[in-house]
């Protein structure tokens, strides 16, 4: 734990934390200079949480664990095609609430007094994949506010202090599925603002309403970006390119260049954060280009870039002149595909199977490629996190930053530590589920800081034939030690474990 040095008012004058704000942790430090201000120097990163209130124990994982098996029930069970108590790991099966409430609960009794801020990175809602079962915008605004509740009593601390939980909109959190308009007065912002109304300062409500976005300083000299990445994706047809004057991304690009400049003259570092990570196929081309650009621009400030979404444990490197091919594969994204019957559930699988060969194959290609142009030209580094629901197995991820204020490496992003939990084991034992370490990038990968150049020496090392055995963990990591199990799901017990090792090294013979 670490003490920061005192500060004077006028360092934070027309900071983003204005005094108005609903959230309390460090509000009433900054307007007191005589106290300091103490910080953990870690923060929490939750992300893709897809709550269902549908989920039913027993279902058929065909029916995305929504309808239960109208014939060989205890032969789909021995199967593995039924849905566990506590969910349906490896699966395209979203969460129950139950496991929802469990695992915030969990990570709050064990962290909110070891952290000092929470980033909460979208799509709280359930896939849209059940044809019996249609998603309504009720239902959705349902979710974010049971979400929305949960953190905010899990995090408030014994003082009644809430820590700074910083959310974004991820693109199941809004009907129709993926469109977000960039209109005048939009419903749906109106409704997150109020849904948000104790994570948003208030003095940027107003602006949050236009477009989706704020900023806030969540701990001293330390301010994050929380961006609506609806504005600058690929799929969101009702919105106009960055390129438009008018459209909402050009508007957004516009706010982000403005908070970027004013957080250089503040002297803070900048944490960005966002659902949809900027990719070649996932952002529009000219919002992806003003992207890079102001991130290469403000690299000096920018200490990461956060994001969720893409449910495999990764990171992409994206530049003007990089190749970004390697966007996650849709099949991994919207993976809930509800089906008449388990036959039609294993094409599915089987597709899996091949789109994640092609993403790993591609993924190693642009490491491969950063090696050489990280000499002639600025990259951006986009941490993406594995997921709360158990598409693999539950997880959340445990940052460290450096928060010594006089340290020249202040605000650096120093580490993180990887957490899981193995539905599988704790649905059979009956028990609530523990999380465990699954890995931590300094003792795992050797990392000795998260900055930019250690990921591209991280991206060398794994892409090369040295570094063979840490591309293998790196795999394991990417799929949170499942090793894609659901690809052994039509056979019996007896066999699966075969299969899933002849598929792994068929994988890591073709891709290592």
């Amino acid at each position: 734990m670490k003490t920061s040095a005192l500060f004077c008012i006028s360092l934070f004058t027309g900071s983003v934390l204005a005094a108005q704000q609903q959230q309390q942790p460090f509000l009433i430090h900054y307007a007191n200079v005589t106290t300091p201000v103490t910080t953990h120097g870690r923060y929490l990163h939750i992300t893709d949480i897809h709550m269902d209130k549908h989920y039913l124990k027993g279902a058929t994982i065909a029916s995305n664990c929504h309808r239960e098996p109208r014939k060989h029930k205890k032969k789909k069970q021995k199967a593995g095609l039924l849905a566990g108590h506590w969910g349906a790991p490896n699966t395209g099966c979203d969460a129950p609430p139950r496991l929802v409430y469990h695992n915030v609960d969990y990570i709050a009794n064990k962290w909110k007094d070891k952290i000092d801020f929470v980033i909460w990175t979208g799509d709280n809602a359930r896939h849209d994949g059940d044809a019996l079962i249609t998603r309504t915008k009720k239902e959705i605004i349902g979710y974010n506010r049971k979400v929305a509740r949960l953190l905010k009593k899990a995090f408030t601390l014994d003082d009644d202090r809430t820590l700074p939980i910083v959310p974004c909109i991820g693109n199941n959190d809004v009907h129709p599925h993926n469109e977000l308009r960039g209109i005048k007065h939009n419903p749906q912002l109106e409704e997150f603002s109020v849904l948000w109304k104790d994570f948003i300062p208030e003095g940027q409500i107003k602006s949050f309403k236009k477009g989706g976005y704020f900023a806030i300083d969540v701990a001293p000299r330390l301010r994050v970006l929380s961006l609506n990445t609806l504005y600058f994706f690929s799929s969101n047809d009702v919105a106009s390119t960055c390129s438009d004057p008018k459209g909402p991304g050009h508007r957004h690009v516009k706010w982000m260049r403005k908070q970027l400049k004013k957080a250089r003259k503040d002297g803070v570092k900048v944490i960005i954060i966002g659902h949809v990570p900027p990719t070649v196929k996932s952002f529009k081309d000219s919002c992806l280009d003003d992207y890079i650009k102001l991130s290469t621009k403000y690299a000096d400030i920018i200490t990461g870039h956060m994001y969720g979404h893409a449910n495999m444990d990764h990171f992409q490197i994206i530049g003007k002149n990089l190749d970004g091919s390697s966007s996650p594969p849709l099949s991994f994204i919207e993976n809930h595909d509800s089906t008449a019957d388990d036959d039609d559930h294993q094409v599915a699988v089987q597709k899996k199977r091949k789109d994640a060969g092609r993403f790993i194959q591609t993924l190693k290609r642009q490491y491969r490629q950063a090696k050489k142009a990280r000499y002639t030209e600025s990259l951006v580094v986009i941490n993406i996190a594995p997921p709360m629901l158990p598409l693999f197995y539950p997880t959340f991820r445990i940052s460290e930053y450096e928060s010594d204020l006089d340290s020249p490496q202040f605000g650096n992003w120093l580490r993180y530590t990887q957490y899981y939990s193995n539905l599988t084991h704790w649905n059979e034992v009956h028990q609530a589920p523990q999380f465990e370490i699954e890995y931590a990038t300094d003792r795992d990968y050797n990392m000795t800081d998260l900055t930019t150049e250690s990921w591209l020496d991280f991206a060398a090392n794994i892409s090369s034939k040295k570094g063979k055995h840490v591309w293998k963990s790196y795999l394991d990591n990417m799929f949170v030690q499942t090793n894609n199990q659901w690809y052994g799901q039509s056979i019996g017990d007896e066999d699966r474990s075969s299969v899933i090792n002849q598929w792994w090294n068929w994988l890591l013979n073709r891709f290592g």
